[in-house]
């Protein structure tokens, strides 16, 4: 139990914290805790007890529910300070849930998971395009990168560039740590992640055993040796299961982890995509839906030195965790207001919101082809159910059927234009 406070002692510590006699000491215990455990190090030099001052300043990391020191576990240090923006960061995505739109929408459920799933695929090719070199236009590529993906993965068409090959993959992980919460993130799992992204490459889930692996951004690599890398991966598995006292906000521990898996880089190829689904499934693991961890600017892991504090840093990449979540409910609310235009059209036909929306993109775009298992995959429907609104409008004379190889393509019927616009007078 803990001794009452000597109220003069407290009159002495409150005056020195408000004059800011303190202050040094709270950049020290923060950033060094670990090597400061009872401040022995340290000289306060300010006329109050050690004791006294300790219990206000763990008083204040449980009133805030931060820690700023992140590491020492191995070989890496990263220090990360609170500040104002890094508090309001955290505090806009914890409370995000109570203010967002997914999950408090009137759209049925597959309206909802195209939105999410449209911005995992987006996720997945500007991480692709970026890991790769292109000598087309970024616009260019984005598109081309976007429709191969597209077509991989809800037509089963096999990619044809290694930017596409890397987007499908990373998707694919993607969706898999949907079940990460009960997953730890042992070196074995780590392993995994990079077989999952290697396919059957020579050295899928192979850790690194040559010193230097190749270079990022053309910059001098700092990386942990051969012999040490498991170690680290350990280290890093022993960190992710560590209950902190004082409080580490689970989001630091996010970007940590992507922060230190790109310092150790285990394997020759992938480090970053690893790093990146690492990070992202310990977060799941902790109940965040994160995406948008971007890469840091300018090759962190390459250009700054151990034990620099990399506060702006990591504000910055909350910041792109808070905008990809405004992006999902801007989304939505575009879907939102779609979805009731073209349903509120189309109710005189009597028809599903699917098949109205089908009808939709068929209208104002005569040319387009539709398949029952493209429309199924991009809303998670059963075969039959994706099948059977095909056939009803075709059944109805909107859509014409013919076959293409194995599978039925469908599209807008020749007359089709001029029955429908009698039916919605």
């Amino acid at each position: 139990m803990t001794s009452p406070i000597d109220p003069s002692e407290a009159i002495k510590v409150l005056e020195a914290f408000e004059s800011g006699r303190l202050d040094h000491l709270f950049t020290e215990a923060n950033t060094e805790y670990f090597d400061h455990e009872g401040f022995e190090a340290l000289r306060f030099g300010v006329g109050v007890q050690r004791e006294a001052v300790w219990r206000l300043i763990s008083a204040i990391r449980r009133s805030t529910g931060l820690l700023v020191l992140e590491s020492a576990w191995g070989d890496f240090q990263l220090n990360v300070t609170p500040t104002a923006q890094l508090m309001e960061a955290l505090y806009e995505i914890d409370t995000w849930a109570a203010r967002s739109l997914v999950g408090r929408t009137d759209l049925p459920a597959d309206e909802e998971w195209i939105v999410q799933d449209r911005l995992l695929v987006e996720e997945a090719v500007m991480i692709a395009l970026d890991r790769a070199e292109s000598s087309e236009g970024v616009e260019c590529a984005l598109r081309q990168a976007r429709t191969e993906v597209i077509a991989c993965l809800y037509d089963e068409v096999p990619p044809s560039s290694n930017t596409g090959i890397v987007a499908c993959r990373f998707y694919h992980a993607m969706r898999e740590l949907s079940g990460a919460r009960s997953q730890s993130l042992t070196p074995d799992y780590i392993v995994g992640i990079h077989r999952l992204l290697s396919g059957d490459a020579p050295d899928a889930g192979l850790i690194r055993t040559t010193e230097h692996p190749a270079p990022v951004l053309d910059s001098p690599i700092v990386s942990t040796p051969p012999a040490r890398i498991l170690g680290e991966l350990q280290s890093l598995y022993a960190y992710t299961e560590s209950q902190d006292v004082p409080f580490v906000h689970p989001l630091i521990k996010t970007l940590a982890l992507a922060w230190w898996l790109r310092r150790i880089r285990p394997f020759e190829r992938h480090n970053y995509l690893v790093s990146r689904l690492v990070s992202m499934a310990y977060a799941s693991r902790h109940g965040y839906q994160v995406a948008g961890i971007v890469g840091f600017p300018g090759g962190l892991n390459e250009q700054l030195e151990d034990s620099v504090d990399l506060t702006a840093v990591f504000i910055d990449q909350l910041q792109v965790i808070r905008a990809s979540k405004q992006l999902a409910d801007a989304n939505l609310r575009e879907r939102i207001t779609r979805f009731h235009e073209v349903t509120t059209r189309f109710r005189p036909l009597n028809i599903n919101h699917r098949q109205a929306l089908i009808l939709d993109r068929a209208l104002r775009a005569p040319s387009t082809t539709f398949t029952i298992k493209h429309h199924a995959r991009t809303r998670e429907l059963a075969y039959e159910t994706a099948r059977q609104d095909f056939i009803r409008l075709v059944e109805a004379g909107y859509l014409q059927q013919r076959k293409r190889g194995k599978a039925f393509e469908f599209s807008l019927a020749s007359d089709a234009e001029r029955m429908i616009s009698k039916k919605l007078v």
